[in-house]
């Protein structure tokens, strides 16, 4: 004899024929199939976070091996956050903002911005761009000065077109 129940059939010995022997009914199982744990989603806060440690890592040239022994932590595991594949606690961030000399705050500036009027009209730049700026700002100066002194008289008015008939 066969109970159904939900998704398992249960099998249940009888007893049987004239021989008055037990035998039990053996019917396949249909199992529910296992739920398979997803991993958790990351949290999306570590893809800004992770791109703004790579920025100014990058900005002060340092590599993540330098960056990592100078925060006491593996190349491997700070490669791991600046690819938003790890999620660091809060002990590793202040390593980390100390040796970038950084506040902690910073390393979340793209994430939660100071000043959301400011923040979205300005740009972050680095040292070595900002002194070529500038230099060329300074260069462009010099060059519209020169033409304004050297044009002293106004352009003289253009003829007038001539018609074709």
């Amino acid at each position: 004899m066969a109970i159904h129940r939900g998704h398992e059939f249960l099998s249940i010995p009888t007893i049987g024929g004239s021989s008055g022997r037990a035998s039990a009914v053996h019917i396949r199982v249909a199992r529910r199939k296992s739920a398979v744990r997803k991993p958790s989603p990351r949290p999306a806060v570590l893809r800004p976070l992770g791109a703004q440690l790579r920025r100014l890592r990058l900005e002060r040239k340092m590599s993540q091996e330098s960056l990592a022994e100078a925060a006491g932590l593996t190349y491997k595991y700070l490669g791991r956050i600046e690819l938003a594949k790890a999620d660091p606690g809060a002990d590793v961030l202040v390593r980390l903002a100390r040796a970038l000399a950084v506040p902690v705050g910073e390393l979340f500036e793209t994430i939660t911005p100071t000043s959301t009027v400011a923040s979205s009209n300005t740009r972050h730049v680095s040292p070595a761009d900002a002194e070529t700026l500038s230099a060329a700002l300074a260069m462009l100066t010099t060059a519209v000065e020169r033409v304004l002194v050297h044009q002293s008289r106004p352009l003289p008015q253009r003829a007038p077109r001539r018609t074709h008939s």
